[in-house]
């Protein structure tokens, strides 16, 4: 598909964010998946055992990020509202009222990073929910709009309840860090503990910019999806969940489309194609845990993989197929060397063809739909040049030898024998 590019904020701020600007190692892809996090607005928890730099990838995440104020907290079962949406105002409360004083809160905070997540109590996880998800604060008479663009929440572990559950599933971006294993990656963290001790990110992405690109991707003509890529997205999600046994909410399911939007407008177009389905494997997946990968990939591999190598097969056929449509049907009006020209075209565009897979039973009829077009081109047209000759010959009452006509000196012109020529 011919790239068309949507609009001047789409730039691929995803070459921004690498492990050497973060000061990490071997986390290229939590970064990606941070930044689909960053560039639809959504939440991301890490989870893993202690020390393996979960707290550093997202203060040094945010830290990247220029104009941007963070709110960070280490949360315990004796951590209260009032640590997270600011104390409560002296004054008022002596009027009896319960106002809490915002600024420097969550509520104040562009960015949060939340660590050790399920040790708060369900009390205090409970009234993160709707700041979460509808980025809106209500606690009495207090209503406040939270500016919250994305969170990072930190765990050793996972507590599932009724009410993890719910906010669980308001963190549509997770994954499992695990200990770097790899020798040569360890080595370089030992040298970057010992050559960079007090490491601090330079500012890569400016807040105002990354806004703008969010409004884009939230935009609803910013991306347009064909009737294909909805029916190949849904049958993606259901055999997915079939098959991992995963429980994927319909909110979440809405908001996966914003990856394939962020994917769509970092390649510069402004049309989904089937690729872009690729990298829901960010949202429905925990990433690095293995099984729900591989289930993701075998299911995208069947439902989506064989229907984009069709798009790509029948593009270039519908290409071949212009080409033989814009040839006249009879070559009578064609010299000599256009029409050998011609039959060695054809017979070129044959040999391709054939050498084409057929992943679809659709690509197979085009590809036969094609070839008998070429075949009949040719079996109607093959005689007439040499019919032609010899006409010509006699007329002229010059010897019919084929020594002597004009297709032969064509052929030996070109050095090429009779049993050469491709047709």
């Amino acid at each position: 598909m011919k790239k068309t590019k949507a609009s001047s904020s789409s730039n691929n701020y995803s070459e921004l964010f690498t492990c050497d600007i973060l000061g990490l190692v071997d986390r290229d892809r939590e970064i990606k998946q941070l930044m689909y996090a960053l560039f639809t607005k959504e939440h991301m928890l890490l989870m893993g055992p202690a020390g393996t730099a979960k707290s550093q990838f997202a203060m040094n995440a945010f830290k990247a990020i220029d104009k941007s104020k963070v709110f960070s907290i280490h949360l315990t079962k004796q951590t209260t509202e009032e640590y997270v949406y600011g104390p409560l105002n002296i004054i008022e409360l002596k009027k009896g009222n319960l106002v809490h004083n915002t600024k420097d809160s969550i509520l104040d905070a562009d960015f949060a990073f939340l660590d050790e997540f399920f040790d708060a109590s369900d009390v205090l996880l409970r009234s993160l929910l709707g700041v979460l998800n509808e980025r809106h604060w209500m606690k009495g008479s207090q209503q406040i709009p939270a500016k919250l663009h994305t969170a990072i929440v930190t765990s050793n572990y996972q507590r599932e309840n009724e009410v993890t559950e719910a906010i669980l599933d308001r963190l549509i971006f997770k994954a499992e860090i695990q200990p770097v294993t790899a020798k040569n990656k360890r080595i370089k963290i030992y040298n970057d503990y010992l050559s960079k001790p007090n490491f601090s990110p330079v500012k890569i992405l400016d807040l105002d910019k990354l806004k703008k690109f969010t409004d884009l991707v939230d935009d609803p003509k910013s991306v347009t999806f064909d009737k294909n890529i909805m029916e190949a997205y849904d049958l993606l999600l259901t055999e997915f969940c079939k098959e991992s046994k995963k429980y994927i909410s319909q909110r979440t399911a809405n908001k996966a489309l914003k990856v394939v939007k962020v994917s769509t407008l970092l390649d510069g177009r402004d049309k989904a194609i089937y690729s872009d389905l690729e990298e829901l494997k960010y949202v429905f997946c925990v990433l690095n845990k293995r099984i729900e990968e591989e289930i993701f990939d075998a299911v995208y591999e069947r439902c989506v993989g064989k229907a984009e190598e069709e798009r790509q097969v029948m593009t270039d056929l519908d290409e071949l197929e212009a080409k033989v449509n814009a040839m006249p049907g009879n070559f009578d009006s064609l010299t000599d060397q256009e029409f050998i020209n011609k039959m060695r075209e054809l017979n070129e565009y044959i040999h391709l063809i054939e050498s084409m897979t057929a992943p679809t039973t659709k690509v197979t009829n085009k590809k036969e739909s094609i070839l008998n077009r070429m075949r009949n081109l040719i079996a109607d047209n093959r005689d007439k040049l040499f019919k032609r000759d010899k006409s010509n010959a006699i007329e002229s009452g010059t010897s019919s030898s084929p020594k002597t006509t004009k297709t032969e000196e064509v052929i030996e012109g070109e050095e090429v024998k009779e049993e050469e020529m491709p047709f």
